[in-house]
């Protein structure tokens, strides 16, 4: 589909930037933005990103990840067990 949508000057000059550091093209940076709006937000692998980097940094192994994420779960069920 194609939308026409009047901007000024400046702000086509921003978006060019934003969607030139980002490697994209005016018209695919303004549809994300467009469907971020609408959605509302990032994609699920957007907020994992950081999340992902951080563990391809620190080279964490599956089984120390397994871990981390069994305490956690852990401590959750047991926060709700105490208030129920």
């Amino acid at each position: 589909m194609v939308i026409s949508v009047n901007i000024s000057e400046g702000t086509k000059q921003m978006l060019a930037q934003q969607a030139a550091m980002r490697g994209q093209s005016i018209e695919s940076y303004a549809a994300e933005l467009i469907r971020k709006g609408v959605v509302g937000g990032r994609s699920f692998a957007e907020i994992l990103a950081p999340f992902r980097e951080e563990i391809s940094n620190r080279q964490i192994l599956d089984a120390e990840l397994d871990r981390v994420f069994d305490e956690a779960r852990n401590e959750v069920h047991a926060a709700k067990q105490g208030h129920e």
